[in-house]
């Protein structure tokens, strides 16, 4: 607790730039302090809201089909609209999103991902770790993308999003 909260004080003090979304709710910061980053950002600051959280998603359709068979940038694409999808289905989408762990088989094909990820992503990019892993649950999987999404609370006269899973 005590390296988050150094961290949040010097970045109060230091030259930093922050964007605050969703009624300032969420502040992405990047301090001067630490180096550039590159296709993702230091710290979000979250007061409030409503957290969606997104389990890995692959390359595969609805069908559980693989799309993009031996084609990195097809399953970079899929994983995305997969993603596109499994925010919709939490009321957010991808400007909500504040962290993402990115899972890949193949480093090498880091501009691939940025290129596509850039295609889905605008503004403020979320916190993010990217892993290479040695393979993931197929061997022809070849990427896994979990997020976590922020939503500033919703006033209790808007609905919700439809609940999806059965009643038991």
């Amino acid at each position: 607790m005590k390296p988050i909260l150094l961290a949040l004080t010097l970045a109060g003090f230091s030259s930093i730039a922050f964007a605050a979304d969703q009624g300032g709710s969420v502040q992405h910061i990047n301090p001067s302090t630490l180096s550039a980053p590159h296709g993702y950002t230091h710290v979000i600051s979250v007061y409030g809201g409503r957290t969606v959280y997104i389990a890995g998603q692959v390359p595969l359709d609805q069908h559980s089909t693989l799309v993009g068979a031996g084609d990195f940038a097809a399953q970079v694409r899929q994983t995305f609209e997969n993603l596109k999808a499994a925010l919709d289905a939490g009321g957010a989408g991808f400007s909500n999103v504040v962290q993402m762990t990115i899972y890949v088989t193949d480093m090498s094909q880091i501009d691939t991902f940025r290129k596509i990820r850039d295609e889905y992503m605008h503004g403020p990019l979320p916190t993010a770790s990217l892993v290479e892993v040695k393979g993931l649950f197929r061997k022809d999987v070849m990427l896994e993308i979990s997020a976590v999404a922020v939503m500033p609370v919703a006033p209790p006269n808007i609905a919700r999003p439809a609940e999806h899973t059965p009643k038991g």
